[in-house]
Parts: C-alpha cells; sequence; structure tokens
C-alpha cells in the first residue's frame, strides 16, 4: 500500500476505534481473539510498522518493561552451565537498559517441581511484562503458562525442547536429537567399527534431563541406520554428579581394551572425566565429546583432552530471549521468539 499509514488508517481499514488497535498493537486485553487476528492480518498487509523510536523514548522515560527469569539456582555459579544463559541474558539487558529493561532472576531446586511452582507463583504475582524460563516440568509449566496468558505475559523457554502440552509458542533451543546424531558421526569416523562407544549421562535428577536422553537416543539412531553397528558396542551409564567416583567401577571394564572407545557426555560435565580416567590409568584410547563451552571444558579441550564440544550457545540464547522480547513489545515483532540454535562442533583449533 502507497503512502504513510498510522494507526488511524489501520483502524478504518478494520473497521474498529483507535483504541482497539492500539490494544492489539500493545498486546493488551479487551479484543477478542477473531477481531484481533484480523486486525493483525490487515497491519501485515498494509506494511504498517510502530513507531519504534516514540515507543522506546517512552520505555525509558517509564521504565515499564520488566522481565523475570526462573532458571535452576546454579545459575550462580561462575563454572555451571546455567550461568552461560544467565550472562547472555545480563548483557541484553545492560545494552538495552536505557530503553527501560530491567530483569529479576528467580532460583529453584533443579530437581524439586515444588521449587520451580512457588517460584513461578512469585513471578506471576509481581505481574512482570515477560518470563524467560525451561520447559523442565511439564505440569507445573502447562499452569505457568495458562495463568501468564491471562494476565497477558510472554513466556519464553530456552534450552530445551518443550513439550508439546505446553501452551507458548516462544522456544529457543537447540535439537537434542539431532545434536545426538552429530555427535555419533563424529565418533563414527574416528572409531570406525572396530571399536566402542559409551553414553555417559551425568545427572543432577533424572527427571529433569530431557536433553540428555533425546540426545543418546540420536545418537543411537545414528548407528542403528547409518553404520549398522551391534548394539552391544554402545555402552550406557547413567550416574548421578554426585557420586561422580563410582564411575571408576563402571569404566573399569573398558579401561585395558585393545579397542578403541568413543566417549558421548550427554551434558555440560564432560570436563569431570578426564581426571577420573586418569587417576584409574585408563589405558585403552579414547576420544571425548561433550556440550558447552563452560571453563573446565574449555581448559581440557585446549589441553586436547577432550576433543570435540558441541555449542549449544547457551549465552546467545539468554540473550536472545530479552533481544526478541524487546523487539515484540516495541515493534510488534515476535519472530525472533522461536529459534532453533544450530549444532555448532568446537575443536582445540577453532576455539578462538
Amino acid at each position: 500500500m502507497g503512502g504513510k499509514v498510522g494507526i488511524k488508517k489501520i483502524a478504518e481499514l478494520s473497521g474498529v476505534s483507535i483504541g482497539t488497535v492500539d490494544r492489539v498493537l500493545n498486546n493488551r486485553k479487551g479484543v477478542s481473539k477473531e477481531t484481533a487476528k484480523h486486525i493483525r492480518a490487515v497491519i501485515k498487509h498494509t506494511g504498517y510498522k510502530k513507531n519504534n523510536v516514540a515507543s522506546r523514548l517512552k520505555l525509558a522515560q517509564n521504565k515499564i518493561i520488566s522481565i523475570c527469569v526462573l532458571f535452576p539456582k546454579e545459575a550462580y555459579l561462575e563454572e555451571h552451565y546455567w550461568n552461560l544463559p544467565l550472562k547472555g541474558i545480563n548483557k541484553a539487558v545492560a545494552e538495552l537498559s536505557e530503553m527501560g529493561i530491567t530483569h529479576d532472576l528467580h532460583v529453584f531446586e533443579i530437581g524439586s517441581s515444588r521449587s520451580f511452582k512457588k517460584e513461578s507463583q512469585k513471578i506471576l504475582s509481581k505481574k512482570p511484562h515477560a518470563i524467560i524460563t525451561v520447559p523442565f516440568f511439564t505440569s507445573q509449566c502447562i499452569e505457568l503458562t495458562k495463568k501468564a496468558e491471562e494476565s497477558n505475559i510472554p513466556v519464553v523457554f530456552i534450552d530445551t525442547k518443550k513439550a508439546d502440552e505446553i501452551d507458548s509458542k516462544y522456544s529457543i533451543h537447540q535439537n537434542s536429537f539431532q545434536s545426538g546424531k552429530v555427535a555419533a558421526r563424529i565418533l563414527s569416523q574416528i572409531i570406525r567399527t572396530n571399536g566402542q562407544f559409551i553414553v555417559v549421562n551425568l545427572i543432577n535428577d533424572i527427571n529433569s534431563q530431557k536433553n540428555n536422553m533425546e540426545r543418546e537416543s540420536g545418537f543411537r539412531t545414528f548407528f542403528e541406520k547409518e553404520m549398522s553397528i551391534k548394539k552391544e558396542t554402545i555402552h550406557s551409564i547413567t550416574v548421578d554428579q554426585s557420586k561422580i567416583n563410582s564411575l571408576k567401577q563402571l569404566f573399569e571394564p573398558f579401561s585395558h581394551s585393545k579397542e578403541a572407545i568413543g566417549i558421548f557426555v550427554t551434558n555440560s560435565r564432560a570436563y569431570l572425566l578426564p581426571k577420573l580416567l586418569e587417576d584409574m590409568e585408563f589405558k585403552a584410547d579414547r576420544t571425548i565429546i561433550g556440550y558447552d563451552l563452560n571453563r573446565g571444558n574449555i581448559k581440557l579441550l585446549e589441553e586436547n583432552k577432550i576433543q570435540f564440544i558441541i555449542n549449544q550457545q547457551p549465552e546467545y540464547q539468554g540473550y536472545s530471549a530479552v533481544k526478541g522480547l524487546f523487539k515484540m513489545i516495541t515493534e510488534d515483532d515476535d519472530a525472533d521468539l522461536y529459534q532453533k540454535i544450530p549444532i555448532e562442533i568446537v575443536v582445540r583449533e577453532n576455539i578462538e
């Protein structure tokens, strides 16, 4: 449509009042779903764009965008995985602070759905403009998104693919199943069909580790369909992280193997393995692949004690969630709030 289009013209074309258009543009209640859908169709057809400069100035003046973040309590620990997406969130908020963005971190016990629910209720009582969290507990997340929707609060899930029952379209995560297949392809090229493969799940709580299971499933699927490798050559070890020393006993049968061994650690704690294997004088030739560029993994990657890292870019995920929410609020554009993170392989030579 030629010429500049404003709210008045949108209202005229939609057959509604200017106030109704304004409510749709600012995601406020009071408009039926059908009417809102019709108005958005008109907006798309006309190519209307919000006055982003005016919106940002107003936000900066009134300081009205508040984001609540709900993460595992390990987010406070610099060496832990959950500190990485928090760093991304902090970076984005710092960049946008003059534009009216503030954020508040709430934490829960990683294995406790009750703790997650309790903090969710605290957040909802604050009525923030948006929530960023992780879809660890399906029933509690269903309840959270339902109550958030009633208050017109968008919820963005990061890190893990949410269950289909969770009614939120906003998700930023990596395809865990596909990343498991990538890990299998890498190890298959090194170990070939002459060695053995070990999947290591170092867990905090079995109920919250959906990613681990999907990664192992992808790993096994690759070997089954692409390599026709016998199931018995792919071993699975699941150990609570607090009982890491019990791995020594589980690894003992492989310690003097004459066959090469490919070790796939399904989360960010691959850095726990090399020292343990050294302490038990593990003789077998091994190649280790794990996830994420935390301090421990970076150090051992540089020392070639870990050979490959799959980077799911957790810092970028947190950063994108905040930037995407700001864009949605100021430009009515939520396109950046649903992303599939590329499966990036990091080795010693490209770590910089």
